[in-house]
């Protein structure tokens, strides 16, 4: 049976990296499956669904969504741009830099989806090709999503199926990091493209001519959500104080803000990415019966004879998750190897604070590693295809390689350093 598990699991990858099928419905149609046949019990798939991890994504996105309507996110795109005085190679520093710092507060993908209309105008005003900024902008979010427990899928993963580990913790151990990695890939990026762009006076004065607050459409709105927000932040930074979750924190959030700003709350429901929602059911009841089965064990038994020391264990398993998340999507990974490291720790005898370097190790891998290739994160694919719905066809697979396999390889040695040296040392 554990095989069989294992086949599925397998294919339902294959299928959606290969945009055979939509994510959603073969993730759900391979969890299915295996509690039809027996690999995981009905009660046991109910139980292996991380609901915490729902109700952080769902109680964000509303949050967000609400946000959103206000107009900030553009506001912000805009002022980036006239800070940078209108020159294209450091609007094309600044939109990243604001991605980064949005994405480690924001879900990628609607961080990216938020910077995507504003980044095309900018360009266009500036007769520059868009697509290095997309990409750059797309390195960065998932940059600067490593930062937080709720920046990146694969940290909310870790953060809320590891309870020892608080918002607070993520901070203090990958803030100091991911802004040196942010800050040599925005640096080597200048040297090798943004030094060489160029646009006229002309040009450069349409970008300071924009009116960013015109982009505010709705201030009471603003102050309102934003005030929401930021005591949503709040919470998560006392999350040691309050013990409350990180879930429950997001969805108080998400109600106060529905109750305070008074959207339509079907319209509000809609921002909530569904398939996203269910795709997690699915891949968890899949993650589920690979550990009823015994491959987690397997691998982890695997793994630990792969290295004694955990120094040795923390690089497998960062640049294993950094070049496998290259691969296949980072979310199943890291789901696959939470129960993993588990396995490993009580294997070797980890105590929680002994396990905490590879926690972190993962959570670098993974997210750093979705920027190796166009299909290794969410947020990649999603601005791939908003670039082909736009009519555009430059936005490959091989020029996404050419900036972010080397720019990954870079962020990785950084992080093996950083773990090595101040975690491990």
């Amino acid at each position: 049976m554990m095989f069989f598990a294992l086949a599925v699991f397998a294919v339902v990858l294959f299928v959606f990296a290969m945009d055979l099928v939509h994510r959603t419905p073969a993730a759900l149609a391979g969890g299915v499956l295996l509690v039809i046949v027996g690999a995981i019990g009905q009660e046991e798939a109910i139980e292996a669904v991380h609901w915490e991890t729902l109700g952080l994504l769902v109680g964000m996105m509303i949050l967000v969504g609400i946000l959103k309507d206000s107009g900030v996110f553009g506001y912000l795109a805009i002022k980036s741009a006239q800070w940078a005085g209108g020159r294209p190679g450091l609007v094309l520093i600044y939109l990243a830099g604001i991605t980064a710092l949005l994405s480690a507060f924001l879900d990628n993908v609607t961080t990216v989806l938020l910077m995507f209309p504003v980044t095309l105008v900018i360009a266009q005003i500036l007769e520059e090709d868009p697509i290095p900024f997309l990409i750059v902008e797309v390195l960065a979010s998932n940059i600067g999503g490593t930062a937080t427990l709720v920046g990146d899928p694969p940290n909310i993963i870790i953060g809320t199926v590891v309870e020892e580990l608080t918002f607070m913790d993520f901070i203090v151990n990958l803030a100091p990091p991911i802004v040196v990695i942010l800050l040599v890939t925005l640096g080597l990026v200048w040297l090798v493209h943004g030094r060489k762009l160029h646009t006229s006076e002309e040009d450069r004065k349409g970008i300071m001519a924009l009116q960013a607050a015109e982009e505010i459409e709705d201030r009471k709105l603003l102050v309102r959500a934003g005030a929401v927000c930021g005591a949503t932040v709040i919470g998560f930074f006392l999350q040691q104080v309050t013990g409350l979750n990180p879930a429950i924190v997001a969805l108080a959030g998400a109600a106060v803000a529905m109750l305070v700003c008074g959207p339509e709350v079907e319209k509000v429901l809609h921002e909530v990415e569904w398939p996203t929602i269910l795709f997690f059911v699915g891949l968890f009841v899949m993650v589920g019966a690979l550990e009823a089965t015994g491959f987690i064990d397997a691998v982890a038994h695997s793994l630990a004879s792969a290295s004694d020391s955990l120094a040795g264990t923390a690089m497998i398993v960062m640049w294993g998750s950094g070049f496998a998340s290259g691969v296949v999507d980072n979310i199943p990974f890291t789901a696959t190897m939470i129960p993993v490291i588990e396995g490993l720790a009580e294997s070797r005898g980890y105590d929680a604070a002994t396990t905490e370097p590879l926690w972190w190790s993962l959570s670098l891998g993974a997210c750093l590693g979705g920027n190796f290739t166009l299909i290794g994160a969410s947020a990649n694919l999603v601005v791939a295809g908003l670039v082909a719905r736009e009519g555009m066809t430059t936005f490959t697979f091989l020029r996404f390689l050419l900036w972010g396999f080397p720019l990954t390889l870079v962020a990785l040695a950084i992080s093996s350093a950083y773990i090595l040296l101040f975690q491990l040392g």
